[in-house]
């Protein structure tokens, strides 16, 4: 078997496994809720604070739509080891010879198809509830932009869990990031309101570009008009898959030598 070949199986038998643990603890209904009520009623609480205080609506709807996927994908996927800790079965997957990051890179994958599921669900909403119109949508850049900003965000959370394989919980970095992509992303304010260090942040980070992105689709852009940042997005997803490697690599290292493997 090549190692290619032997790594996809890994991640493929990880997928499975953490699909099934998560419908053994909880009912798909239930689950779907947990993914879905806190997205929502986040773009609920945005939309009525740019009434207040007479901003563009639909900007802030489309914003949170695109966010709720980042927040979904990094509290699911980045919060894997830590359930792992509780559990009590991080010490036998450590002892896997295929590492760490295969593994988890396979029970990621169920994180962001909750992603996928969030933002789907959001942007009905943001139609048939908040009322934004679809009607110049470009579904096809839109599907694009989605894929994409799935992929980069779940390097961020790969990135973000790499830490909890070495400390209790990565929870309170993960409440952090998704707070900084909340206010400084574009999500409901423009970039350009902030200041100069504060933008500087935000365009290293996917999300902004994810959320201009979905807004240009929305009004009709086609995927060569979004040329631009769906290369940035490509980029900086490759950039943060390859610092989760290392970072795995790096903590599950440090763990194994300072005894913290198991450590809850």
């Amino acid at each position: 078997m090549s190692f290619i070949s032997e790594k996809m199986r890994v991640i493929k038998a990880s997928a499975i496994l953490s699909v099934h643990d998560t419908f053994t603890t909880i009912r798909p209904a239930l689950w779907i809720l947990t993914v879905i009520v806190p997205s929502v009623f986040a773009m609920f609480f945005f939309y009525m604070i740019a009434g207040v205080a007479n901003a563009d609506q639909d900007f802030v709807v489309i914003g949170n739509a695109v966010q709720s996927i980042g927040m979904t994908t990094i509290y699911a996927v980045s919060g894997i080891p830590g359930v792992q800790k509780h559990i009590g079965t991080m010490t036998p997957i450590a002892l896997a010879p295929c590492g760490l990051f295969s593994i988890f890179l396979g029970m990621s994958l169920f994180g962001i198809v909750a992603g996928f599921i969030s933002i789907a669900v959001s942007l009905a909403f943001a139609t048939f509830v908040f009322g934004v119109s679809m009607a110049s949508i470009n579904v096809l850049a839109v599907f694009i932009v989605i894929i994409l900003t799935a992929f980069s965000i779940g390097g961020i959370s790969m990135l973000i869990g790499s830490i909890g394989i070495y400390l209790r919980t990565s929870a309170i970095i993960a409440n952090i990031m998704t707070y900084i992509g909340l206010v400084l992303c574009g999500v409901n304010f423009p970039v350009t309101d902030l200041p100069g260090w504060a933008q500087t942040v935000a365009h290293c980070h996917p999300l902004t570009y994810a959320v201009q992105a979905t807004r240009d689709a929305v009004n009709g852009s086609s995927v060569t008009d979004l040329a631009e940042p769906i290369m940035i997005m490509i980029v900086l997803g490759m950039i943060f898959i390859v610092l989760s490697y290392l970072a795995f690599r790096f903590f599950e290292k440090l763990s194994r030598k300072k005894g913290r493997m198991d450590v809850f």
